[in-house]
């Protein structure tokens, strides 16, 4: 005796199926793009680190200017 049961017609909707299969294929097509966008951002978060650290070096530089002028002897 087959595993299929006899009102199999009833049980399966094979529209409703495909339609379910081809969410999950969208769903996995927009987590893919996700994953190579968070892959990029290691680097975009490395490069904002160095800019502000950047930033915050040249801010010392020019708050302590004339202090700095004067020890080297530049300050009028």
């Amino acid at each position: 005796m087959s595993d299929i049961p006899a009102d199999w017609r009833g049980q399966l909707d094979l529209r409703a199926e495909i339609a379910r299969i081809d969410r999950d294929h969208a769903d996995i097509v927009k987590l893919q793009a996700e994953a190579k966008k968070f892959n990029r951002d290691p680097w975009i978060l490395a490069l904002a680190a160095l800019i502000a650290m950047f930033g915050t070096v040249m801010a010392a530089i020019v708050a302590r200017l004339p202090e700095l002028l004067a020890a080297f002897g530049w300050a009028h």
